[in-house]
């Protein structure tokens, strides 16, 4: 009834497509994106467009039947429904994008606290950006490389400026030969 009311008093019509559309939202049990969108709402019914699906997206954030959230990962936005849901939030990974539910039922009470009585309160929805655990491990193991490049670059200089020494003993000749001898047993190992 709230479309239907918001497409009256705009003097748009009810169309079967945007009814099928909403519908289809309304079976989704999480946030969902364009082109997710499009897939299953082709995948019931024969072909609507992409730019249908996402006209009429737009046509219900208007409307207050579907949220919208802007980027996180590479300008990205999801939508979700936005009627009779309870207070959630979502942690989001800022690496890959991947989205979890949160319920914040003892978290809404002390927010609500603090609106002022004449904010009329739509949703409530919080964020919590971060990186997952296979985000972490990735990155823990890009760091690890980059470390073990930078020494073996940092080894490869040396090893290239002591080439190029010229030596005024032969002790010094010595104590590289014992240098290059350990290095290369550390490398073996």
């Amino acid at each position: 009834t709230i479309l239907q009311d918001y497409l009256k008093a705009r003097g748009m019509k009810r169309t079967p497509e945007r009814d099928y559309i909403l519908e289809v939202i309304y079976h989704l049990d999480g946030p969902f994106d364009v082109d997710s969108l499009h897939a299953h709402v082709c995948q019931q019914k024969a072909y609507i467009c992409r730019v249908t699906v996402y006209n009429n997206l737009l046509l219900f954030v208007e409307a207050g039947v579907v949220a919208r959230f802007q980027p996180f990962v590479n300008g990205s936005q999801f939508f979700e429904k936005c009627v009779g849901q309870l207070p959630h939030g979502y942690q989001v990974c800022r690496r890959c994008g991947a989205i979890k539910r949160l319920d914040l039922s003892e978290v809404i009470p002390p927010i609500a606290n603090q609106l002022p009585t004449t904010f009329k309160t739509a949703q409530y929805c919080l964020y919590v950006l971060g990186l997952c655990g296979k985000c972490v491990t990735e990155e823990r193991h890009e760091v690890k490389m980059k470390l073990l490049a930078a020494k073996m670059e940092k080894e490869q200089n040396l090893t290239k400026s002591r080439k190029k020494k010229r030596y005024t003993s032969i002790k010094d000749v010595k104590r590289d030969q014992e240098l290059q001898a350990l290095r290369e047993k550390k490398h073996k190992k």
